[in-house]
């Protein structure tokens, strides 16, 4: 049809042509010749203007069609956005109510596993005393030679060999993880030698000089449990403008005489004994109740806090800290739990999951005490750690033998990768933030922009953390230079043959006891409530 209206109108154009051509020659008088070029002429122009007339309208139809596609893949654009948002809707509340659902299934499979290894640790007590009690009756005639025994040897039999008469074991006592190594230490089966008055520990810190280990020990087990302590805040200040960003904290203990000690005087001796859970635990509390007064006013601002590794070690203490960072996660943007170089590769897998429990309530964790640089930063941002604290002598080696993986000028930008900052620690002169600066170091700590200063009593006065009383204790040896000129007494009874660590633990059971004696209430008794409940 197209194509028959196309010769229609080019013989409708030519006759019009013709025709104006013919009336200029017959009726204008025009000659023929101009007659026929005024009939081309008009042909021509009216060949023109159809074809102009056809594009226009070819123009119009294809920018009307366009509009109509691109109003159509708008239309398409907004229908795709919208599905996209629905499905982001959806899959947001299916993981909501999943993890919801099983939340409280991983809870339980965490108490039965918890169970399982207080049964185990249980069922190892209880087979060491059946094993020490059914070979006594075997190893009693060899114990006393008959030639030393007086006449009447009936009457003296009964009452030196108990054990064969098969009495029901004693209650166990709750084992707590990792106390295996702190028994074997304290109830080892082979006598220990006399003590000497009159010799001081050379290895103990110069406060405690001309002291036995003993009678530094009873200091710092005395200041604890008379929660003679203070806290202290040291700032970390951004470089080069030396705004505060972080508080350092640190606990200092006080003895009975005044002098203070330093977390380098007593940690190793209240690692060593089990007594560091007791004063991280109210350390804690206290680092809490100060993050949550300093973000009320600033809420750039955070707190470090220090921890123990052997602390963590310790599963009562673990277990009571995820609960009680579990109450307090509206300061876990603001509070960061600060762990030793050395602690972190001595944790075990089960202390890696207490720090991934805490990760999951949007906590995350600061190392310090860096002896080396032979750090792995994909390792410590998978375990939550995002500082690392560097000391500035560390850092500013300048090629000497430090034991260095990589260069100190490359581990900002490396760290940064991984989202972990780097903090330099111990920073005593300008000439070290100089030298800092060409690092590209962000962060810095040390006396250069303040010594460590000690938390009001009016920051503390509003709530005071859960802990134990202050204990009526004995007299305890103070931080004089006289060395103690008796020995102290040792209110163990003395092992009677080998044990194994659950043995031990029975025939000492006063060890774990004393313990919690030291530490702070609440401290572990929902878990051994549970095992009450349950057993």
């Amino acid at each position: 049809m197209p194509r028959s209206g196309s010769f229609f109108v080019a013989l409708c154009m030519t006759a019009i042509a013709a025709s104006v051509a013919a009336l200029c020659f017959l009726a204008g008088g025009v000659e023929l010749g101009y007659a026929l070029a005024i009939g081309f002429a008009l042909l021509l122009a009216m060949v023109i203007g159809h074809l102009g007339a056809l594009q226009s309208g070819s123009r119009q139809m294809i920018e009307a069609r366009l509009a109509d596609l691109s109003r159509s893949t708008g239309e398409f654009g907004r229908d795709m956005a919208e599905l996209s948002s629905r499905l982001d809707r959806f899959e947001t509340s299916m993981l909501d109510r999943t993890l919801a659902a099983t939340e409280p299934m991983a809870e339980e499979i965490g108490e039965l596993g918890a169970l399982v290894k207080q049964f185990a640790e249980t069922l190892q007590v209880h087979e060491a005393a059946i094993v020490r009690a059914t070979a006594a009756p075997a190893m009693a005639p060899q114990s006393q030679p008959a030639a030393q025994q007086p006449a009447p040897q009936p009457a003296y039999q009964p009452v030196a060999e108990p054990a064969p008469r098969m009495a029901p074991p004693a209650p166990p006592v709750p084992v707590m993880q990792r106390y295996g190594e702190a028994l074997r230490q304290r109830l080892d089966p082979v006598p220990p030698a006399p003590r000497r008055a009159s010799a001081p520990d050379p290895t103990l810190p110069d406060i405690f000089a001309g002291m036995t280990r003993d009678d530094a020990l009873s200091i710092v087990d005395e200041a604890i449990a008379a929660k003679r302590y203070d806290l202290f805040l040291q700032p970390i200040v951004t470089l080069p403008q030396r705004k505060v960003r972080w508080y350092q904290a640190s606990v200092r203990l006080r003895s009975a005489d005044g002098a203070v000690l330093q977390p380098a005087d007593y940690r190793e001796l209240a690692e060593g004994t089990g007594l560091m859970p007791a004063l991280d635990a109210e350390t804690l509390a206290r680092c809490i109740q100060v993050v949550r007064r300093l973000t009320s006013r600033n809420r750039d601002v955070g707190l470090v806090c220090d921890l123990s590794g052997a602390s963590l070690a310790d599963a009562a203490f673990s277990n009571e800290m995820v609960e009680s960072l579990d109450a307090a996660r509206s300061v876990a943007g603001s509070l960061v739990l600060s762990f030793r170089h050395d602690a972190l590769r001595a944790m075990s897998p089960l202390d890696i999951e207490t720090l991934k429990s805490l990760m999951d309530y949007g906590f995350r964790f600061s190392l310090h005490g860096v002896g080396d640089l032979r750090i792995e930063p994909r390792d410590l941002a998978e375990k939550g750690f995002r500082q690392v604290k560097v000391p500035a002598e560390l850092m500013l080696s300048r090629g000497q033998d430090v034991s260095l993986a990589i260069h100190p000028a490359d581990l900002p930008s490396l760290f940064a990768r991984y989202g972990i900052e780097l903090i330099v620690d111990d920073i005593e002169s300008e000439q070290m933030v100089v030298d800092l600066l060409d690092y590209d170091v962000k962060f810095g700590q040390g006396v250069l922009f303040s010594p460590p200063r000690p938390v009001r009593a009016e920051v503390l006065a509003g709530a005071e953390p859960a802990g134990i009383p202050p204990t009526q204790a004995s007299a305890q040896p103070t931080l004089s230079r006289a060395p103690r000129t008796e020995p102290r007494p040792d209110p163990r009874p003395a092992p009677q043959g080998p044990q194994s660590i659950g043995a031990a633990a029975l025939a000492a059971g006063a060890v774990p006891q004393a313990r919690d004696q030291r530490r702070p209430a609440g401290i572990g008794q929902g878990l051994r409530a549970l095992i009450r409940d349950r057993s």
